[in-house]
């Protein structure tokens, strides 16, 4: 119970006002009033209830249990966080593509850009629903499509990628974590970042802020380039290879999702849980026993 606490807790003041109430009322419940100016005392006596039989549950009482109960509950009683909601809803994934010469040996057939783009189709189709980006990179990083749930859009873009339309040969794939850094700031969003890539050139310099995960497009049965290597463990991040079946697809999918819940608790933060609505069976006993028989107020 060290993280307990109150969300709302000005509305703690109002139990000052309550306990007035309460004390107002116990002295009029005990007060006989005019009773004992007009009934003989040895009458009187037999006309009251034992006053020892009730005293630890009047209406007093019970008045006074559902108003500090109500206020406990509206001043939001809190020990534990939630996820944010809407956190997967609100998180992303940023594609970044290398379009290179390299990338149309044929030891991946047809060739492995083509491959690379039908595993991108298949990837998306997994992850149908969520918002994605696409980012192309050689020897330079341009936006290709912001963050869209719309996967044809981002097929048909992957689609019209070449080597030749790149403008210069190179490695900027620093260039292109950053780019896909800025448009998760600009767009409020939290995310993880997938490299499709067959080669890195250079892995000294990199980082990113965001979960990253590569996609080597080799032949499955060739290692994964040192370079690769050395560039995950640069961003802490992890490697699969291309596979002939959709394990690949559905692994990459399946961390996707796990990078992106915990961005979205990170960016979002938790937040903490309202315990006032546990209270609310309780309160609504004790209403209920206001409709007693033969209890006034």
């Amino acid at each position: 119970m060290a993280d307990f606490h109150f969300l709302r807790p000005l509305w703690l003041l109002a139990i000052l006002p309550c306990a007035l109430l309460w004390l107002r009322a116990w002295q009029q419940s005990t007060s006989l009033g005019n009773l004992a100016k007009s009934v003989d005392p040895h009458l009187l006596k037999h006309l009251l209830i034992d006053a020892n039989s009730t005293k630890y549950f009047r209406p007093p009482h019970l008045l006074a249990a559902t108003l500090v109960l109500s206020i406990l509950a509206l001043a939001g009683p809190s020990w534990k966080q939630i996820p944010a909601p809407f956190a997967d809803a609100q998180a992303g994934l940023f594609v970044i593509l290398r379009v290179s010469p390299t990338m149309q040996a044929t030891d991946v057939q047809p060739t492995r850009l083509e491959r690379a783009r039908h595993k991108l189709s298949d990837l998306l189709e997994a992850r149908a629903g969520t918002a994605t980006g696409l980012i192309a990179y050689n020897g330079s990083a341009h936006l290709v499509m912001p963050l869209t749930k719309d996967d044809r859009i981002i097929s048909t873009m992957a689609e019209s990628l070449s080597p030749e339309i790149m403008p210069r040969d190179g490695d900027a794939l620093a260039d292109a974590l950053q780019l896909a850094h800025s448009f998760f700031e600009r767009a409020n969003m939290a995310g993880s970042i997938l490299v499709i890539t067959d080669s890195v050139t250079q892995s000294d310099g990199l980082s990113s802020p965001l979960p990253v995960q590569f996609w080597s497009i080799q032949s499955p049965q060739a290692p994964v380039t040192p370079e690769i290597q050395a560039a995950a463990r640069q961003l802490n991040a992890s490697v699969t290879k291309l596979s002939i079946d959709d394990t690949d697809v559905q692994q990459i999918a399946r961390r996707a999702q796990s990078d992106f819940a915990n961005a979205s608790n990170d960016a979002l933060g938790n937040r903490w849980q309202d315990g006032g609505y546990t209270l609310l069976p309780l309160l609504a006993l004790l209403y209920l026993l206001n409709f007693r028989k033969g209890w006034q107020l």
